[in-house]
């Protein structure tokens, strides 16, 4: 039977510091077992032997020896304590012994098997009275000659005993914490400020609980009798004035806060608490006490650098102080500094998120910014400049092509996240719009250098050894290798072809499959057929290579390719291609479909479609598509969600085996001036490549014979040329972008993903809904509030999820792009994607973008088919930014655009509302008095009138009331 050993009180061992002492003490016994307590002093021995008495009067957990003059004596006291096989809670006490001298006993084994435990009186003494006690107090009394432990005992018990009853006693009993929240919330002791006793107690215990000096109540206090919260404003101030000042690198310039470095350390860390209390419960008055304080602070405000403030950012000037440091590393390539600056504040679970980031999606979208900037250039540091391959050494080109995929990939991915983000958050509402921009035009040309570097160095390696890889890392032979020996496995193969997946990106639909159970995913690169376009790479995607060579069809010895012959047929389109492939595997069909096609589709109609089939082709153009359309970066991510949707409804649908692969990669030239290369006529040249009949070579580009290549049908002398560089050829068109026909790696290297389900996917009985409302937006992002719930359980489950992946989309406009720029609470972005905790509300902020301004519904769906979700459609509309001026005549007058559809109109059940809106719909403008006529009389319009903010979210066009000639009149702006 276990005895339950209560802590004894504190008269009992001496006093209140006595008490302290040996709370801490019993804590290092629970975690240790085994405590040697060091006291060279030797001022603890009459403590040790109260201990020794409660010990016997089972007062104490632990049992308690010490040394008395005899090592003998202490070793046989401890036999059969310390040298058992269960661990005793103990502590030795060794006066006179310090950390040298005890090695030179027969202690020193049982001390080297124990933890050391040291307390100076001093220390112990503050730790005591901390809170009990003022800063100024505690100084007196340690700063008094032959200090004893009996002494601050009687110190502090009189101290204590000596405090009044009533407030002072209420007081005493509660937290500081405690205290401000009733301060703020007009609480009891709130209700008492004015009364003298009360305010006097209240100095008091903010002294000892934070040190609040009389000097800042002076400057703080108003000169009038202080309000409860002038009292908090004076107590909070100052305890973030101590974070402040403790957090700081060097010593404050302020000379008010050079009194909060030397407090004690138990009153430091109750202001810090106190701060991070204020921020966590009441963040109104945390930002107005920060702002005000900081307006006290002006030489520190002045004087301070980022290197000097540290992880908690106490006052606003230190968020701004940080954000500038950052651009500037980012200007002297110190990525790495700014990474260290960036990276908690954009972190999802970091605990160091600035408190001035929780309210300003701005700022937040900046640092996100320079979060993927850095990130860049350490992916450029990491890299190098050189792929680093010995020339001399066999398979150069597959050792380059093993390199870029292990390191220089992920530069290609940070630079394209990079420009993912741009396009969705940088805009003139940022802070530090000018310099911010100007840094990520210095990202693109530091990418820019460094794709440069390595396509010159692969440029040259494919000029010594061949630009053919080896028979395994060819394009042409992918089909033969891989595919059919998976389509000759029972049931069938699903094979996605995806125009202009370069490898890094096939490397992030990799990482997502990996983790899925009963499943093996495996990534492998190969080199795409030269040149690197569309009519070359899919058509050989299909089984078209004969003993390792292709027979080309070119139009014309300078014209672009036209196809690849395969027997008695040219495979040169889908169906050709669809015909080679299901020759070469057999089965009784080849399913063909496009991705939309797939992810449009439901499980039981897909699951006949591919029944019958060995190999399920699923075509991909989206990001391609994008690309030469100009808006890539704002698509990239949506491609790679449908692919994973795609992969998703296919294993629903019964198929186990994937091959993920493309036609050939691209070039992000993003803003980029650089100069194109002249060759021949402007009409000659793509815009990465060039067909010539003459075997001629020019500086800054590279050659190389088709019949190099293993290309049969074509002249002699025949050769394509490409640009040594990342350059472009001069088209006499405008610059692009989005680029892909030449010979760098981030064209030629291309993904084979294998996944391979041992066991069939299984579903989840779970069904979730979204409910979504509109908010106020703020820095020209739209806001919503939303949340995913469980609605219904249609079968036992015992696997519902804790996220759910959603997206933003405009079902009724395909051409508005959706830009996400931030989320706030249980949420996060993931590229294209919100990531959502089930059950907990977020916001959501965005931007809409299209080809003229317009009004807009948007639909919250899930994108990934990973679960049953219910989308939902927000009533609201939302304005979207013309990204290029309309088509239609400027000089036309607003007030004849017919409504584009009506079905909107069906949202107002109100028939006279439904007329109003149709009214503005096809006329632009109607007068108060007309309205009143369609509503019905004065009494419609009233109504109308009180309700018409959220009738007018729900129009397709900005309404506005203007009041001319004191005539009020509603006006439609923009077109219908």
């Amino acid at each position: 039977m276990t005895t339950a050993v209560t802590s004894p009180p504190a008269s009992g061992l001496g006093g209140p510091v006595s008490a302290v002492l040996e709370a801490d003490l019993r804590s290092r016994v629970r975690q240790r077992g085994i405590v040697v307590w060091l006291d060279q002093a030797g001022i603890y021995s009459e403590f040790v032997e109260r201990l020794q008495a409660l010990r016997s009067a089972g007062a104490l957990p632990y049992q308690v020896e010490a040394f008395r003059g005899s090592h003998l004596a202490l070793m046989m006291a401890l036999d059969g304590v310390a040298t058992g096989t269960e661990t005793v809670p103990l502590v030795i006490h060794l006066p006179g012994f310090s950390e040298e001298t005890v090695r030179q006993t027969p202690l020193f084994e049982l001390y080297a098997a124990g933890v050391r435990y040291r307390k100076a009186l001093d220390t112990l003494v503050t730790e005591a009275a901390s809170g009990q006690a003022r800063p100024d107090q505690i100084s007196s009394f340690r700063a008094q000659p032959g200090m004893t432990l009996a002494g601050a005992d009687a110190w502090l018990s009189a101290l204590l005993d000596g405090a009044e009853g009533g407030i002072a006693a209420q007081l005493r009993a509660m937290s500081p914490t405690a205290v401000l929240d009733d301060l703020l919330t007009g609480g009891i002791i709130a209700g008492r400020i004015g009364e003298h006793d009360t305010e006097d107690a209240l100095w008091e215990r903010f002294a000892a609980w934070i040190g609040l000096p009389s000097f800042w109540r002076d400057v703080t206090l108003p000169p009038s009798q202080p309000r409860a919260g002038d009292v908090a404003f004076a107590a909070a101030s100052w305890a973030l004035c101590v974070e402040y000042t403790d957090d700081l690198r060097r010593a404050p310039a302020n000379d008010h806060l050079a009194s909060a470095a030397a407090l004690p350390r138990p009153v430091i860390d109750a202001c810090r608490d106190v701060a991070a209390h204020l921020r966590e419960h009441h963040a109104g008055f945390y930002q107005r006490t920060a702002d005000e304080t900081e307006a006290l602070l002006a030489d520190e405000v002045e004087q301070a650098q980022a290197e000097d403030l540290g992880a908690i950012v106490t006052f606003r000037f230190e968020e701004d102080k940080v954000l500038k440091a950052a651009l500037a590393a980012l200007g002297r390539a110190a990525y790495d500094q700014a990474a260290g600056w960036a990276d908690p504040r954009v972190e999802p679970t970091s605990a160091d998120t600035s408190f001035w980031l929780r309210d300003d999606p701005a700022r937040q979208s900046a640092w996100q910014l320079v979060h993927e900037a850095a990130r860049l250039g350490q992916e450029i540091a990491r890299a190098g400049m050189r792929i680093g391959v010995d020339a001399s050494v066999d398979a150069a080109i597959e050792t380059a092509m093993a390199v870029y995929a292990e390191r220089g990939a992920a530069v290609d991915q940070a630079h394209r996240l990079l420009e993912q983000r741009r396009v969705a958050l940088l805009y003139p509402l940022l802070p530090e719009f000018e310099t911010l921009r100007a840094r990520l035009d210095g990202m693109r040309h530091a990418w820019r250098e460094w794709a440069d570097a390595w396509a010159g160095e692969f440029n040259a390696l494919c000029m010594a050894h061949g630009f053919l890889p080896g028979t395994s890392h060819q394009q042409r032979t992918l089909f033969d290798e891989v595919v059919r020996p998976s389509a000759q496995e029972p049931g069938a193969t699903a094979y996605f072809v995806v125009d202009a997946l370069r490898f890094e990106m096939g490397e992030e639909l990799y990482r997502q499959m990996e983790g899925t159970p009963a499943t093996t995913a495996a990534l492998r690169p190969r080199l795409a057929e030269l040149p690197t376009v569309t009519e070359v790479g899919m058509n050989v995607l299909a089984p078209v290579a004969r003993n390792g060579r292709l027979q080309v069809s070119l139009a014309g010895d300078a014209g672009g390719v036209k196809g690849f012959q395969t027997g008695e047929f040219r495979v040169c389109d889908p169906e050709t291609r669809k015909r080679a492939m299901h020759d070469r595997v057999g089965g009784a069909t080849c399913s063909w479909f496009t991705l939309e096609e797939v992810v449009s589709r439901d499980t039981v109609s897909l699951k006949r479609s591919v029944s019958q089939a060995r190999l399920v082709v699923v075509h991909s153009r989206e990001i391609d598509e994008a690309g030469e359309k100009g808006i890539g970066p704002a698509v990239f991510d949506l491609a790679l969600q449908k692919l994973r949707a795609a992969w998703r409804v296919l294993r629903e649908a019964g198929v186990r085996r994937f091959v993920f692969t493309s036609d050939h990669g691209f070039l992000l030239l993003n803003g980029d001036t650089a100069a194109a290369q002249a060759y021949g006529r402007r009409i000659d040249p793509q815009r990465r490549h060039v067909f010539s009949p003459v075997a001629a070579d020019h500086a800054g580009q590279v050659r190389v014979a088709l019949a190099d290549l293993k290309y049969e049908g074509t002249s002699t002398g025949t050769s394509v040329i490409f640009p040594e560089s990342t350059a472009v050829f001069d088209t006499g068109r405008r610059p692009v972008d989005f680029a892909h026909g030449g010979n760098s790696l981030q064209e030629r290297v291309i993904p084979v993903l294998t996944v391979v389900h041992r066991t069939a996917a299984g579903g989840s009985g779970v069904r979730y809904g979204v409910t979504a409302e509109a908010r106020e937006g703020v820095a020209g992002m739209h806001c919503i509030e939303a949340r995913v719930e469980a609605l219904e359980q249609q079968s036992l489950d015992f696997g519902s999820l804790q996220e759910i992946e959603l997206a933003v989309r405009v079902p009724d406009a395909e051409d508005v792009q959706v830009e996400l720029c931030q989320a706030r609470g249980k949420a996060r972005i993931a590229g294209s994607t919100i990531v959502a905790a089930v059950g907990e509300p977020f916001e959501l902020f965005f931007r809409l973008s299209g080809a003229t301004d317009t009004r807009t519904l948007i639909e919250i769906h899930h994108p990934s088919a990973v679960a049953d979700v219910v989308p939902c459609v927000p009533d609201a509309r939302f304005p979207v930014t013309a990204m290029r001026a309309p088509a239609a005549s400027a000089a036309t007058p607003p007030t004849t655009s017919p409504a584009v559809g009506t079905r909107w109109l069906e949202q107002f059940p109100d028939p006279g509302i439904r007329q109003v809106f149709e009214h503005l719909a096809v006329h632009g403008a109607v007068t108060e008095n007309e309205a009143a006529a369609m509503l019905g009389g004065p009494r419609g319009l009233r109504r109308f009138t009180l309700q018409f903010e959220s009738y007018a979210q729900k129009a397709p066009f900005i309404v506005r009331i203007d009041v001319v000639a004191g005539v009020k009149r509603y006006v439609r702006e923009g077109s219908a």
